[in-house]
This record gives C-alpha cells, sequence and structure tokens, in this order.
C-alpha cells in the first residue's frame, strides 16, 4: 500500500514540474511567460494544475 501511495506522491509531482519550469525560464525570458500565454484570468488553469498535483503530492507522501 505504502509503495502505491508513493507513486501516487511521484505522479503529483510529476504533474506540477512542467509548470514550474515553464514559470522559472519564463521568468529569465527563455520561453514565453505564463501570463503572456493565458492572460491573468486564464492563470487559473496552470494554477488548478499546480494546486492539484501538490494535493496528490501530499496524499502519496503521507505518512500514517
Amino acid at each position: 500500500m505504502a509503495s502505491k501511495r508513493r507513486w501516487l506522491g511521484y505522479l503529483g509531482i510529476a504533474l506540477v514540474l512542467p509548470w514550474v519550469i515553464w514559470f522559472l525560464l519564463g521568468l529569465v525570458g527563455v520561453v514565453p511567460s505564463l501570463v503572456s500565454v493565458f492572460g491573468i484570468p486564464g492563470l487559473r488553469i496552470p494554477a488548478s494544475f499546480a494546486i492539484a498535483g501538490l494535493l496528490i503530492a501530499a496524499i502519496g507522501f503521507y505518512h500514517d
């Protein structure tokens, strides 16, 4: 059971990682920023993926 939950944690981190990389590269100017692609109201899309990934990771790495 713990192994399955750990994989769930890694899945959550894998869901968050592309958005974090995009955010950091957008700050440097290597790629278009999240704001320029989604706009201010559209930031809910990557934010919801990031929050969902972090919640999944929290469940996956939780120790009883």
